[in-house]
């Protein structure tokens, strides 16, 4: 009775090294599925990801020329929704951690909006820089849509992707003193952004219609400069996660720089906002 137990136990041995010998060579033999992100594969979600931010990009410039050029009929609330829109799906999908689930959906609204405000203004003058803006923003918007149905589409020249599609295992993480740096410098760039806030709030209804945007987009870059600060105060912080954002941060702060300076609110201001420029800078450095 002893015996036959082990000859059972044996077999048995025998019987599930063979089980483990065909599930490694299939695990070895196969290549590792594509990630998911959202409705979307992996590979594609990047294209998608860099697409958005170029769609920014584009609306951006299209909205700083026409202001620029004080072409007024052309800057309506629809280009801002537009825009706003088009940074929020942007900032969405930065976040590989937590991505949109309905990228489809929201590349047709984008797309919807685009051509009710085409369809708008296609008859107003407007500078060559403006229009080549928006045809680009037009352009960057097809290629969304077409990705988004299936379509192998490629991202245009010149555009950039701002992190890489999926963490690796050698992911440099802050710790120590770093991080601290890293944190408190985070930190002081809300403090200051939003000094210089509520410098151009206080205002108040003295000042015109360009004052009163300009304090939309600070009112935008303190947002961004929150979720920054947010991000950084987390467990672990991966190096490739805080770079894009900062470097969106700084992208931003340039535009807004641009429009302070050239607003009655710079003399109040201008010293904290300088601050805040000199702060980016130094996360960028610690970033890279």
């Amino acid at each position: 009775m002893r015996g036959n137990r082990s000859n059972r136990l044996l077999v048995a041995l025998v019987f599930l090294a063979a089980v483990l010998t065909v599930a490694c060579g299939a695990t070895y033999s196969s290549p590792p599925p594509e990630p998911a992100y959202g409705d979307m594969g992996g590979s594609r979600y990047d294209r998608m990801r860099i697409l958005a931010g170029r769609l920014v990009d584009r609306l951006q410039a299209t909205r700083d020329e026409l202001r620029s050029t004080r072409v007024s009929e052309a800057e309506t609330p629809l280009l801002t929704d537009l825009l706003e829109r088009a940074r929020r799906f942007r900032d969405r999908m930065e976040d590989i951690a937590n991505p949109p689930r309905y990228v489809r959906d929201d590349v047709n609204e984008l797309d919807r909006l685009a051509r009710d405000y085409d369809a708008r203004t296609r008859y107003l003058r407007a500078s060559p820089q403006a229009v080549e803006s928006w045809r680009g923003a037009l352009d960057t918007l097809d290629r969304m849509r077409r990705l988004a149905s299936g379509s192998d589409v490629e991202p245009p020249p010149g555009s950039r992707s701002t992190v890489p599609p999926y963490p690796a295992s050698d992911t440099p993480v802050f710790s120590g003193s770093a991080l601290e740096d890293l944190r408190r410098t985070a930190h002081e760039v809300v403090v200051r952004a939003s000094l210089a806030r509520d410098t151009v709030e206080r205002a108040g209804p003295g000042y015109g219609d360009t004052d009163r945007r300009l304090l939309a987009d600070l009112s935008y870059f303190v947002s961004g400069a929150r979720e920054l600060d947010s991000r950084v105060t987390a467990a672990t912080v991966d190096r490739r996660d805080v770079a894009p954002f900062v470097d969106r941060l700084s992208d931003d702060a340039r535009r807004v720089d641009s429009a302070l300076r050239s607003s009655t609110a710079f003399s109040r201001a201008g010293s904290d906002w300088q601050e805040v420029l000199r702060l980016l800078d130094r996360l960028s450095e610690m970033t890279r």
